[in-house]
């Protein structure tokens, strides 16, 4: 009975996080229109949150190894539903949004991989993967019911509705874990050591490499480089002082396992796609085919829906089989997406885009369940904070890259396509009408928001040229993913050689 108190005490929350994610990537046309952002100032409502994690699963995976994780994700549930608070009271411009999505990423660093820790470690040896099943099924329910729920809210109500949604659900999930969850045993040193440089040049390499993607398409070659040598020569000094002191942020040895490593590469592979496909498909939707955000929401549901429904079976098949071959079936499933998603068009029918979610929501189910398990049966139960922390601190910075280079590959290309439709056809625009056909060719606002701007042209021309230019930037950016997911399969095929390393 404890293990299932357990698992609907925390599952709370992981349903929570992944409910907040959809709705949030759904809102990000609405947040667009409201504010009047760009595409770059939209794409950092994402990756703040994503950078927030990244820089502090490790530190909070460090931090619940000597604490306990259960007190640790009890802080990680408050900062959270306090930042959703923020979000849905006071928040009032989209520099407001992007700071309190920070927050918002801590206390997601804090709670998602802690949470599936502490699910797993309630169920006896033989049912882990069934364990992490459930845990990956509660993802997948927060994941179908968002875009549903969130295309209601977005259509019918204010936007700040799909962040004080967190409210109440998160205070009853720190209610239920403080009475069900047992706490880790105490540890016999009771002073907490971490090692203050290399945890500074941890920080200063991670956060120089997420400000270099976020802003270089603005770099000069000279500032481009000297940051990649700043990042570099900062995660040089952070992994060698991390294998020669004794209190460690991260304990490198973790990476001398070749299978964990190659397992965590490749999650970050697969969520580098992911993250990609969650930022441009709502806004091609919504600001490209012209669909509503109630029916978007009902659309991303033949994605979210197939992960409920598949991950409980994926967790009952790794017991059974492993987690290697469900690895590479679903990054092949993640390839045939990607082939799906590289033929969209300006005018193409939904059911097409739905079998490619559908797939996608297969893929992205057996996926998480199968990496989780198989990372974590390469550790020893002492570092399994630590490690967790590790695996969904690559998968962030994966995700990172997936956001950024989607939104610098829509924005430059799409500019550079509509530039020579311009000079092609020998037309004269204002600065202001400039602006705007941009804002519409990169997909950060609708195609049907701006008719007084062009007063002088056909309308139809005009979303022409706009829809024209986004997807031919879409084409190449699913080319790239598609060439990363084949880079994903062939590093899977090494799982199946013998890992001579333990830990």
């Amino acid at each position: 009975m404890q293990k299932w108190c357990v698992l609907f005490s925390v599952g709370i929350f992981i349903l929570l996080a992944n409910l907040d994610m959809t709705i949030v990537n759904l809102a990000l046309a609405v947040l667009s229109k409201d504010f009047l952002a760009s595409i770059q100032q939209v794409q950092w409502i994402i990756v703040s949150y994503l950078m927030a994690a990244a820089l502090f699963f490790c530190f909070f995976g460090k931090l619940a190894d000597h604490f306990g994780k259960k007190n640790i994700f009890l802080l990680g549930c408050f900062l959270f539903v306090a930042s959703s608070l923020f979000l849905g009271v006071w928040a009032s411009n989209i520099y407001s949004i992007i700071f309190a999505r920070f927050i918002q990423g801590l206390g997601f660093a804090a709670t998602l991989g802690l949470a599936v820790v502490l699910i797993v470690r309630a169920f006896p040896i033989n049912q882990k993967g069934l364990a992490s099943g459930l845990a990956v099924t509660l993802s997948g329910i927060g994941l179908a019911l968002g875009p549903p729920l969130g295309g209601f809210i977005l259509q019918n109500f204010n936007w700040r509705w799909i962040f004080l949604l967190n409210v109440p659900l998160g205070i009853l999930s720190i209610i239920l874990t403080c009475l069900f969850v047992v706490k880790d045993k105490k540890t016999s040193d009771t002073s907490f050591k971490v090692d203050i440089i290399s945890t500074a040049f941890y920080f200063l390499g991670l956060l120089t490499l997420i400000l270099l993607l976020n802003s270089i398409n603005k770099l000069s070659f000279i500032q481009l480089m000297g940051g990649i040598f700043l990042a570099l020569l900062s995660i040089i000094i952070f992994v060698w002082r991390s294998l020669h002191v004794t209190a460690p942020l991260i304990n490198v040895s973790l990476l001398k396992n070749r299978t964990y490593s190659i397992i965590i590469i490749i999650r970050m592979l697969f969520m580098w796609v992911m993250a990609s496909f969650l930022f441009v498909l709502p806004l091609y939707l919504q600001n490209i085919l012209g669909y509503s955000e109630s029916d978007t929401g009902l659309w991303l549901l033949s994605m979210t829906g197939s992960i409920a429904v598949l991950a409980p079976f994926i967790g009952k098949l790794v017991d059974s089989i492993g987690y290697k071959i469900p690895i590479i079936v679903s990054i092949i499933l993640l390839l045939l997406s990607c082939l799906i998603f590289i033929n969209l068009q300006a005018t193409v029918s939904v059911l097409f885009i739905a079998g490619g979610l559908a797939i996608f929501g297969l893929s992205n189910g057996m996926h998480t369940s199968s990496t989780i398990n198989g990372a974590i049966s390469q550790v020893s139960l002492q570092n399994s904070g630590t490690a967790i922390g590790l695996f969904f601190t690559i998968a962030m910075v994966g995700s990172m890259f997936g956001v950024v280079i989607s939104g610098l590959i829509l924005d430059s290309l799409s500019h550079i396509h509509i530039m020579n439709m311009i000079n092609t056809n020998h037309l004269y625009l204002s600065a202001k009408q400039l602006e705007v056909l941009f804002s519409m060719a990169n997909g950060s606002q609708s195609l049907n928001n701006w008719h007084n701007v062009f007063s002088n042209f056909p309308a139809d021309f005009v979303q022409k040229i706009t829809s024209e230019s986004f997807i031919f930037s879409l084409h190449r950016l699913m080319l790239l993913n598609l060439i990363i997911t084949f880079s994903g399969i062939l590093l899977s095929l090494l799982l199946f050689k013998k890992n001579k390393t333990s830990i």
